[in-house]
């Protein structure tokens, strides 16, 4: 069921919209416990002013990733969107209007835009593309679910190219709120990006990289969860000795890095660079085809030969995942 990534555009915390070099260093925490994306010249990607205006933020990182993503493809076969809590800041915006116009005449424009098929729907408008477009919000399985739906259409024949994003904003209530449902308590910072790729069931390049499996699990404790990424390397013929780079996103390091995933010679913490949401593993695989494209890690390690990474997520200790990559 493997695909190919074609292309690949991240909106992140770091500098990694249409840059060629590769970042290095741990992320800088802008504003206490939130690391919120560089955005990007909107101008550059979105031509239309007036369309840029009705846009919200988390709206244009989407769009702008998407477009620029999709940009030179021979034909777009699908657009498949994920987001795990939409577009906060016009969801807020419209809650706000209906609490302070006492539900009366009320300016529908907010929730037109909160809704969270709204990315995937603008790319398609632009790019003038009538075809399967879809959006999963399931969470921190939000990206998973769009990957395997992509993967399937591929192998089904029902599409050459796909295109896969996801995204999450951080809003100041939001944060506030979550923070008092005790999500931060580990130290986990709060974080935001839009990625996108564009998938292919051949490769166009010899740089482009293998989208070999997904799996997902839900509240594993630590030796069923071994179990669980033993029968996951099986199915791929694969030896945990074989994994090259393990790219972790966990609140609890020392459960990812016990059992089975410990044997993996370079591991690296890919959260420190984008923060903690629900499709922040959007992010793990963006940064886990740089590594095998440029042969080194984030950090300047150069890794001699990698031709493997997994990608370990855990959202909130309740979704995780694993993603496997190859070159």
């Amino acid at each position: 069921m493997a695909c190919f990534i074609t292309n690949k555009i991240s909106v992140s915390p770091q500098q990694t919209f249409l840059s060629d070099s590769f970042f290095s260093g741990s992320a800088n925490v802008a504003e206490e416990r939130k690391l919120r994306a560089v955005e990007p010249n909107y101008k550059e990607t979105i031509a239309e002013a007036g369309l840029r205006r009705r846009m919200s933020r988390i709206v244009k990182m989407g769009v702008s990733a998407g477009l620029a993503c999709a940009n030179g493809a021979d034909g777009v076969d699908a657009i498949i969107t994920a987001t795990g809590l939409g577009c906060l800041a016009d969801t807020e915006k419209f809650l706000d209007s209906v609490v302070r116009n006492d539900e009366s005449l009320l300016n529908p424009t907010a929730f037109i835009q909160s809704t969270f098929n709204t990315i995937g729907a603008q790319i398609a408008l632009i790019l003038k593309n009538s075809s399967y477009n879809v959006t999963y919000a399931h969470r921190g399985f939000s990206f998973e679910s769009a990957l395997l739906d992509a993967m399937l259409r591929i192998e089904d024949g029902d599409a050459r190219n796909v295109l896969v994003g996801a995204m999450d904003e951080i809003t100041d209530l939001s944060f506030a709120v979550m923070e008092r449902l005790g999500f931060w308590r580990n130290g986990a910072v709060m974080g935001e990006g839009a990625n996108f790729f564009l998938l292919s069931g051949s490769k166009s390049s010899a740089d482009d990289v293998a989208l070999v499996d997904v799996a997902t699990f839900m509240n594993r404790k630590e030796e069923a969860f071994d179990k669980c990424v033993q029968g996951f390397l099986s199915r791929n013929n694969l030896e945990i000795s074989q994994i090259d780079v393990l790219l972790y996103g966990s609140s609890d390091k020392s459960y990812c890095l016990g059992g089975v995933c410990s044997a993996v010679s370079e591991a690296v913490d890919y959260k420190k660079y984008c923060g903690e949401f629900p499709t922040a593993s959007s992010f793990a695989v963006w940064l886990g085809a740089e590594v095998l494209k440029r042969g080194a890690l984030p950090c300047g390690k150069t890794l001699d030969g990698a031709k493997r990474v997994l990608v370990y997520t855990d959202y909130q200790s309740v979704n995780r995942s694993l993603i496997l990559l190859e070159i």
